[in-house]
């Protein structure tokens, strides 16, 4: 017989993909105003993009369990190297409160955004991830740009996950179906 706990591993796993600046973020705020509308409760962390004079010069954080933002969360580096971001302190601290798996531990849905080359190498939000996955039975939702979603297909392979276009009403519907079939079977379970 199989545990509640080893069968709630399989499809909890979403990957929110798109091209990069694809209104995947957008779509992921939409996903939770719509999943509280149901009764779910939401919590992790959006990261907007910031812009100056039309460039991008970062990302702010939005806590969706409290709805505390820093801004910016995350500002261009330049190096010799190329551009990339790097997290401010305030940006660091609020993402680790936000995807803490102590404070999420009872959400139905944990939306991580992004979910990209920073936690592929360990770094970033990769060991919040983690311990969200091993220590929970939440779904748990990972904005991916369309083309790293083989790479943490790999990496989390074991939960199932599952890709969705993040674009349009018909994605936020199969999430929201999602859930509530999980509802349903957890009440299903306390029955019996």
């Amino acid at each position: 017989m199989v545990s509640t706990r080893e069968s709630s591993k399989e499809n909890r796993l979403i990957f929110w993909a798109g091209p990069k600046h694809s209104g995947k973020t957008t779509a992921a705020g939409e996903l939770a105003v719509r999943a509280r509308d149901e009764g779910f409760r939401v919590a992790g962390l959006l990261a907007p993009a910031a812009y100056e004079c039309n460039r991008l010069v970062g990302f702010d954080a939005v806590d969706l369990r409290t709805g505390e933002q820093v801004s910016p969360a995350s500002h261009r580096k330049e190096t010799a190297e190329g551009g990339g971001f790097r997290f401010t302190e305030q940006g660091r601290k609020l993402g680790k409160a936000a995807l803490d798996v102590s404070t999420v531990r009872s959400a139905d849905l944990v939306i991580v955004d992004e979910f990209g080359p920073m936690e592929l190498k360990g770094e970033g939000w990769r060991e919040d991830v983690d311990l969200l996955l091993a220590q929970t039975d939440t779904v748990v939702l990972l904005v991916v740009r369309e083309g790293l979603v083989q790479e943490v297909e790999r990496l989390y392979g074991e939960y199932g996950g599952r890709k969705i276009a993040a674009a349009g009403n018909d994605s936020i519907e199969r999430v929201i179906d999602m859930l509530r079939q999980r509802r349903f079977a957890r009440r299903q379970n306390d029955k019996t």
